[in-house]
């Protein structure tokens, strides 16, 4: 008894024929609607990324120095200054300490640590390479907190200087612009086409603000919904990483992610075929999921990896090419983690080039748009002083 994650009826009872199961019965829970997934799609976690990466640091440490799991738990759960993350520590102290082994301990806690580190770990134990297997997962942890911050530190300026922009704009235009109108009509000057089209724009922003703030704040509403249906998610998975403007970073960052995982897996011990099924459990996009049930296909149908790779369109083709040759060499668990350092790293690279040719692209349109604005306003009171004279 139990339940399955699965697209359906027939994926259960493939997983479950691996497992060397049979069902007896299979019924399909209810789905839960976007808004459902969006109201509760949080859980609050135990510990926080930051906290699992120096966790997962001074047990590399102390296990390295010869200190005994038991004792390591129970210092890590003292140490705790996240109050919500010590009783996870001390339930696998206890744990451990009760006869258990730490990959059984943290397999309990699975939904803290995740699949793919509590594998890892298991497999790091089982040949005697805990200290080596949790040193690479602290460098992986770091390794996309660090992509996560450079993210946020680039796309912040501009994002910035987007929302200052509009402000402005959307001030210009909501409140400087009307009181000029009333000046025009006063002295029935004849208004320039560009003035017109100014005053037209901002005559419907003012007086349908009950119309398309609604529609604006919908739309807003029905993106995010959008994201925790199915359908929704595969379009903007889709989007994520096919937009021309991003999709490089997009694609080195997803496969520089999933490779290193892998290889980290592959790495550690863990079987290449569980390793791929840790590693879609561990992956948000959905098409990567997809790439990966294609590559457990792959492997159990005698296929190389090479071909999905290739046919999936997202990957790049030298990636496909070094997974070729590293599975006719053996060293498909070094390659794997060497290229998703190395994509991690292009992907970092490529964003930066977006980000600095964003901030001057954002400075030109706006520059365009309130010189628009400027000249609106400026050439009908030129007419105004000729008149005048």
């Amino acid at each position: 008894t139990g339940q399955l994650d699965a697209l359906d009826v027939d994926e259960v009872k493939r997983v479950l024929r691996e497992k060397s199961l049979f069902a007896l019965d299979i019924q399909q829970k209810g789905r839960e609607s976007g808004w459902a997934k969006f109201i509760g799609r949080h859980e609050v976690s135990t510990l926080r990324k930051r906290d699992l990466l120096s966790m997962t640091t001074q047990l590399a440490i102390m296990t390295k120095s010869g200190v005994d799991l038991a004792s390591a738990f129970e210092s890590l759960a003292m140490q705790r200054s996240n109050e919500a993350g010590r009783p996870v520590l001390t339930r696998i102290h206890e744990d451990v300490t009760g006869g258990k082994s730490v990959s059984d301990a943290m397999r309990a806690q699975a939904d803290v640590f995740g699949d793919a580190y509590v594998a890892s770990v298991a497999a790091g134990e089982a040949a005697g390479r805990l200290p080596e297997v949790l040193g690479r997962l602290a460098d992986l942890q770091r390794s996309e907190l660090r992509n996560r911050a450079i993210i946020r530190t680039l796309l912040a300026y501009p994002i910035l200087l987007s929302t200052v922009s509009m402000m402005v704009v959307g001030g210009l235009i909501g409140f400087v612009l009307p009181k000029f109108e009333d000046i025009f009509s006063q002295f029935e000057v004849p208004l320039p086409a560009i003035t017109q089209v100014v005053v037209a724009i901002s005559e419907v922003l003012r007086n349908y603000t009950w119309i398309w703030i609604p529609l604006v704040a919908a739309g807003v509403v029905g993106l995010i919904v959008s994201r925790y249906t199915d359908s929704g998610r595969r379009w903007w998975d889709r989007a994520f990483l096919n937009t021309v403007i991003i999709r490089d970073i997009t694609r080195a960052f997803c496969i520089g992610r999933t490779f290193r995982l892998l290889g980290l897996m592959i790495e550690s011990g863990v079987p290449l075929l569980e390793g791929i099924q840790l590693t879609r459990n561990a992956v948000r996009n959905s098409l990567y999921r997809d790439l990966f049930t294609d590559l457990e296909d792959a492997i159990l149908n005698g296929r190389g990896l090479a071909n999905s790779l290739i046919k999936a369109g997202f990957v790049p083709p030298v990636a496909a090419e070094m997974v070729l040759t590293a599975e006719r060499t053996g060293t498909l668990g070094m390659v794997t983690e060497l290229m998703g350092a190395h994509y991690e790293e292009e992907g970092e690279s490529r964003l930066r080039e977006l980000a600095t040719m964003l901030e001057p692209a954002i400075i030109v349109i706006m520059g365009v748009v309130v010189a628009t604005i400027v000249l609106a306003v400026m050439l009908p009171m030129f007419d105004i002083a000729t008149l005048a004279r």
